[in-house]
């Protein structure tokens, strides 16, 4: 049986923050003391971006329970010469439950997300792809950016997933 997709309400608020806190936990990066207070800041913030609109879900379902999640954020950005749009796609929370992963799920929730995006009309979607992930993405048409990220409070380790892009 495949996984049935549906855009995700407001009542799917906790999946999406327990997938936030996986996904951290996946790829090592902070504590759990880091990954709790990220996730009280992150359902607040999440919370708004689903009332209003901001930001859309997207969840694949088996059996009732999310295997899969993304989500899509229509970000305020500045205009360039090559859109004049000032909002762009902002794929992020992609999240897939380590029993169905490498069986095309996550490539086919973020075909969902970018076919949502289009219906929208934003021209531009950006994404942070993990280490794991960035063939996916590559092979779906995203390129690597010169984006760079400088990392300025005192304490904060850079996190090994931020090391070596290029």
């Amino acid at each position: 049986m495949s996984p049935t997709l549906r855009p995700s309400t407001l009542a799917d608020l906790e999946t999406h923050v327990a997938h936030r806190i996986a996904m951290f936990r996946d790829m090592e990066m902070g504590t759990e003391e880091g990954l709790k207070r990220m996730a009280e800041a992150f359902r607040t913030q999440l919370r708004s971006w689903l009332v209003t609109g901001q930001c859309r879900g997207l969840l694949l379902e088996e059996d009732g329970r999310a295997v899969v999640s993304v989500l899509l954020l229509l970000k305020d950005t500045l205009p360039t010469p090559v859109t004049p749009l000032s909002v762009r796609g902002y794929l992020f929370n992609l999240y897939t439950l380590p029993t169905h992963r490498r069986k095309g799920l996550a490539g086919h929730i973020t075909d969902a997300a970018l076919d949502l995006a289009r219906d929208l009309g934003i021209e531009i979607m950006e994404l942070h792809a993990s280490l794991e992930a960035e063939g996916m993405y590559q092979r779906m048409g995203f390129v690597p950016t010169s984006e760079m990220r400088l990392v300025m409070g005192a304490g904060i380790k850079t996190p090994k997933q931020w090391k070596h892009r290029r």
